[in-house]
């Protein structure tokens, strides 16, 4: 249990893995961990009979080990010592960081196509199961299906033995399309609109323009709308994957600061209420007004929660760059202000700075890049996603108190929350 608490606070980090067992691997990954192993070559030399418990061994070896994987290793830069005349070698640098990277896009497209295929919610329901239950039970081919089976296993989401696959939990967890905090509509979403718009990445770099005309054959702003509106099934994945998405964060956002001072609050673009509905959980007091557009709304009732929070949160339609913005003490964009160029970055504050009252608060819920932009890779993965999609991006805390302060807002604090979501919570001068 120690090791899973420990484990959001690597989450971000360089991870080195200095054990070769592949169970340990193993149990890693089931906890959402990526690392590199690095196998050690330290001999041990530490005599049990000189401890007097097996824990003072145990944290010896396991610190020399570590020790000789960091003599092989530049921390730092990430770069292994240089032979004598300077250069690295392939012994001391192997190419295994390189051809992970190659390999990324596999991996990606072995989850979206197990994903698209209900292989997850087939387990889930049924597993553990063969190869060969599998396929006639997708109407797949039972070479191609082992084959897709072993990668997921090997990406840490199905366990294999001789009673054939199962979910691990961070599938059960994350993976069936109808768990509370599924993100398989996230991941579908990621297929069917992130994964066009990448092929032309090269184009969307040199051009600095959204991609739109080649990933879809349409130009200008509409694409928003061919990408997450264009009938009310895609509308309904979008959202969705929006909640997912914003779910498995909510209570880290909701509770990152003290906001039992706020008696109402307005969530801009709040969609489904995932965010909204928690924050109701946490501040009873609180009433939340979610201000979408009215096609989002009038879907929004199928996530609504059985729970008392239900009643605290409401839905009033309109578009936050045009219409009238609620009253409220304190005004919410989670997941927003990525999603557009710093033109509109700047209408939107400025609307909200103009309704939001002295002592009112803004609390911003995005993906915090560290100062140097280069950190944490999630928050970078998704800033290059906004910039492919919408020529957006993240930012990090610095740049979001200069922008905010711009707009009349003090006091900017950020919370890195180690989830999907951080938090930036200002004050209206």
């Amino acid at each position: 249990m120690g090791l899973f608490r420990a484990i959001p606070k690597l989450l971000h980090k360089h991870v080195v893995m200095a054990c070769t067992a592949p169970g340990h691997q193993h149990v890693l990954r089931n906890g959402g961990l990526r690392f590199t192993v690095v196998p050690s070559r330290f001999q041990e030399n530490v005599r049990k009979a000189s401890s007097s418990s097996p824990y003072p061994y145990t944290m010896e070896t396991a610190k020399q080990k570590a020790l000789e994987v960091a003599r092989s290793m530049h921390q730092k830069h990430g770069k292994a010592v240089e032979d004598r005349d300077g250069k690295p070698t392939v012994q001391s640098l192997p190419p295994t960081a390189i051809v992970e990277l190659i390999d990324g896009f596999k991996g990606s497209k072995a989850l979206f196509t197990a994903c698209k295929m209900k292989v997850f919610d087939l387990l889930g329901d049924e597993g553990p199961l063969s190869t060969a239950d599998v396929a006639r039970k997708i109407g797949a081919s039972e070479g191609g299906t082992g084959q897709l089976l072993d990668v997921c296993a090997g990406l840490g989401l199905l366990d294999k033995t001789e009673g054939g696959y199962s979910n691990t939990p961070l599938a059960t967890l994350y993976l069936l399309s109808d768990g509370e905090y599924s993100l398989h509509s996230f991941i579908m979403t990621q297929e069917e609109v992130s994964w066009p718009f990448f092929s032309y990445l090269d184009f969307a770099v040199r051009e600095g323009t959204v991609q739109a005309q080649r990933a879809l054959g349409t130009a200008g702003e509409d694409h928003y709308q061919e990408c997450f509106y264009k009938n009310r099934e895609k509308k309904l994945q979008f959202m969705r994957a929006m909640h997912g998405h914003t779910k498995v964060a909510a209570r880290h956002v909701a509770t990152a600061f003290d906001l039992s001072g706020f008696t109402s609050a307005c969530d801009l673009g709040g969609s489904t209420g995932a965010l909204a509905y928690e924050l109701a959980r946490q501040y009873p007091g609180l009433k939340v007004t979610i201000f979408d557009l009215p096609e989002v709304i009038e879907d929004a009732v199928f996530f609504k929660p059985h729970g008392p929070e239900a009643g605290q949160v409401s839905f009033v339609p309109g578009d936050f760059f045009q219409d009238t913005l609620p009253e409220a003490d304190l005004y919410i964009v989670s997941k927003i202000l990525h999603n557009w160029p710093d033109d509109k970055v700047h209408q939107l504050l400025s609307r909200i700075s103009r309704s939001c009252k002295p002592g009112g608060g803004l609390l911003v819920a995005e993906q915090l890049l560290d100062e140097d932009k280069c950190r944490p890779l999630p928050a970078l993965m998704m800033s290059l996603n906004m910039t492919v999609l919408f020529q957006a991006r993240e930012r990090s805390l610095s740049e979001y108190r200069s922008l905010l302060q711009a707009h009349g807002f003090t006091d900017v604090r950020a919370v890195r929350t180690g989830s999907t979501s951080d938090a930036v919570l200002a004050t209206r001068a």
